[in-house]
């Protein structure tokens, strides 16, 4: 079975490589623009591209894709998945391979894209937290300033709870811990790295099952730092499945193994326990499943 997605070039998007548009635009992966190469699914008004030939403003981009490497270059004109609402706040199961909120790469093809698009462009997205671009799981967005800043007080009183569904690579030793570690930027590579002045965190695992050198993980975070658990279990000496930013294999899942699955924390206008859970996506699931 076979999906097609038209796009229409922007003005500011005029003289970019049609590879570049479509990492940039359309946030495909390379896997995902090799694979269209490959199967000659990219066409530029009418006939087929070259990755390298610049757009102009008005070009018609089309792909075509097979229905498995569909992926994520649709799901900003999906309807969000929302798991909760209510006046002040909403909870989304965001999909991987989209940023949960705006950077310097995804100014405009973010998660919060996807909320503005589904509440109109009145909606001011103010994102509680973050996930990484190709992790999956639970997302919070506040409807209003008040609502953000308290939420994201009660993150830093440690009282904003989440537990996450992930795959490492070998057997660990203790089958249940408590991982205190300090993280740092290393901005020259896009990920954190182990330092004795970085900031403090606290990772909680426990090992769910285990299978052909692969343990499954239910994991639990008490500060929230830039790729924690991500980091923290390379430091480990598991990685994830699929992350090879910290040294894993792609062999068994083309991103990081990791989804966050469950939510706890104090409504800032109740004061009641709100809990969500969220189902793991398809690649997640196949895996554990497999396993």
């Amino acid at each position: 079975m076979q999906r097609t997605l038209d796009y229409i070039v922007k003005e500011k998007e005029d003289g970019l490589a049609v590879k570049s548009l479509l990492s940039s635009s359309l946030s495909l992966s390379r896997r995902q623009i090799s694979r269209l190469k490959i199967s000659h699914g990219i066409t530029l008004n009418g006939r087929e591209a070259v990755l390298t030939e610049p757009v102009r403003s008005g070009d018609r981009l089309r792909l075509t894709f097979m229905a498995q490497d569909y992926g994520t270059a649709d799901i900003l004109n999906r309807k969000p998945d929302i798991l909760y609402e209510d006046s002040i706040l909403i909870i989304v199961n965001k999909p991987y391979g989209i940023p949960s909120h705006a950077d310097r790469e995804h100014p405009d093809r973010h998660m919060g894209t996807v909320l503005q698009r589904y509440y109109g462009e009145d909606f001011t997205v103010r994102t509680v937290g973050r996930l990484d671009k190709d992790v999956s799981g639970i997302m919070v967005y506040a409807k209003n300033a008040e609502t953000a800043a308290k939420l994201a007080e009660s993150r830093k009183s440690r009282v904003f709870r989440k537990t996450y569904a992930a795959a490492a690579e070998g057997i660990f030793e203790s089958k249940k811990d408590t991982l205190v570690y300090h993280l740092e930027k290393d901005g020259r590579r896009k990920r954190s790295r182990i330092s004795e002045t970085g900031r403090e965190c606290i990772t909680s695992y426990e090992v769910l099952k285990e299978y052909n050198g692969i343990s499954l993980l239910s994991v639990s975070i008490e500060t929230g730092r830039l790729h924690q658990i991500r980091a923290g279990m390379a430091y480990a000496g598991h990685p994830l499945c699929g992350d090879r930013l910290y040294g894993g294999s792609r062999d068994l899942i083309g991103r990081p193994a990791l989804h966050c699955s469950d939510i706890s924390f104090v409504h800032p206008g109740t004061g009641k326990t709100i809990k969500v859970s969220c189902p793991l996506p398809d690649d997640m699931k196949r895996l554990f499943d497999e396993l």
